[in-house]
């Protein structure tokens, strides 16, 4: 670990500015910065602590039931959330208020999470998906603490970069005590990167337990309009999908920007201007599509699923541009036709999965989801009800399946 610690020592002034730069430009108290390097001034508990690390929002909402269990299997223990995002913060306080202890987790830096170590002393720590931070994995093993990755994903991306400083990582993969998986493909990627063959599993996303079915959809659509929801939309995809929606010619049509970071509204308000489209804002309109306006953006967040109830179809960002995508899952739940960018590394077996069932279209400029849209308009919903509702059923449950393999 000494050359991934003396690297990380270089460009630390880096990571510290840029995490201080994201702070203040999106108006979060300059003092959170300091549980980054583990001087944290909140609760406290006398009782054992169990970490879960969740890096942000999408983490946080996919590991609900996870949680629950680990409260309901451990009540004599506090449970401590760590996230790195702002948006990962609010949604931790909302979902979980005072039951929860809460806090940034701190760099990755030695001091900082030896610091963290010494304040908590986690029982047991489970990381979801992606995070691994090699010094927390490192002394939570030396410390002989058990650390689990659960919910574990490795996109084709994350893994050849892992290849790139595995030799500087001091075998961390192999410090795990046991990892569960969200495809074969990740399991693949993760015995390459050495976690040990017998002490990981293939199950499904805990994302599939983060969803309700509705039992009615139709009925919860606008009748007046047909409504485009553009979810999670990341810079600059809100001028593509403006310009193919100008393209669409539909008079019943209704687009719905629904940014990842709603603090770039007003950016995004000024770049789809400069075509000459002036869009509603929904903290403007009482929290309600204004149906006057063909082009609509929601600048608050936990609104999400309610448009989804309302919408004829729907757009999954962070497709068009290489960030790897974001969740179906909530567009799928409602049998929405859905369309995405070509990018969607972070979901792939999912999205292979909606492809080869006729409910996910890709198209990766306006000009091809123009086409996308006008086709996925005129579609009949009932014809996709059946076909959701199996595949969603079917993949229900690892949350509760991961502690029949966990040696807690």
């Amino acid at each position: 670990m000494r050359v991934y610690n003396f690297f990380l020592i270089i460009f630390f002034p880096l990571i510290f500015f840029r995490s201080l730069y994201k702070s203040l430009k999106f108006g979060e108290n300059p003092k959170r910065i300091m549980e980054k390097f583990s001087i944290y001034g909140g609760k406290k508990s006398s009782k054992p602590i169990i970490l879960i690390h969740a890096v942000s929002v999408g983490e946080v909402l996919a590991s609900r039931k996870f949680v629950e269990e680990i409260k309901k299997r451990f009540p004599d223990h506090q449970t401590l959330i760590t996230c790195t995002t702002q948006t990962g913060s609010a949604t931790i306080k909302r979902l979980y208020g005072d039951s929860v202890l809460h806090q940034y987790m701190p760099f990755d830096l030695k001091f900082c999470i030896k610091r963290f170590l010494k304040k908590w002393k986690p029982e047991i720590t489970f990381i979801l998906e992606t995070e691994i931070w090699p010094n927390l994995i490192n002394l939570l093993h030396v410390q002989k603490r058990k650390v689990f990755l659960v919910n574990g994903r490795m996109s084709e991306k994350s893994f050849n970069r892992y290849k790139l400083v595995m030799p500087i990582l001091d075998n961390v993969f192999s410090k795990l005590d046991f990892t569960i998986c969200q495809g074969a493909k990740d399991l693949k990627r993760f015995i390459e990167l050495g976690v040990n063959k017998d002490r990981v599993i293939k199950d499904y996303s805990f994302k599939f337990d983060s969803l309700s079915i509705p039992n009615e959809r139709d009925n919860l659509k606008n009748k007046e309009k047909k409504l485009i929801i553009c979810a999670s939309t990341h810079d600059p995809e809100e001028k593509i999908l403006v310009k193919a929606f100008s393209m669409l010619n539909n008079e019943n049509a209704i687009l719905v920007l629904v940014p990842r970071h709603p603090e770039r509204a007003s950016k995004i308000i000024k770049d789809i201007k400069k075509v000459g489209i002036n869009p509603s804002l929904f903290s403007k309109n009482n929290l309600k599509i204004d149906l006057s306006n063909t082009v609509n953006l929601i600048d608050e967040i936990g609104y999400l699923e309610s448009l989804f109830s309302q919408a004829n179809i729907a757009f999954i960002g962070g497709s068009l541009i290489p960030h790897g995508g974001q969740n179906f899952l909530e567009a799928l739940k409602f049998s929405l036709p859905i369309s995405s960018g070509e990018s969607f590394y972070n979901f792939q077996e999912i999205a292979e999965d909606l492809i080869e069932m006729n409910i996910l279209k890709v198209g990766n400029s306006a000009e091809k989801l123009k086409l996308i849209w006008e086709e996925q308009l005129n579609s009949v919903p009932n014809q996709i009800y059946e076909k959701t509702d199996n595949y969603l059923k079917q993949r229900m449950g690892a949350s509760q399946r991961a502690f029949k393999h966990l040696s807690l």
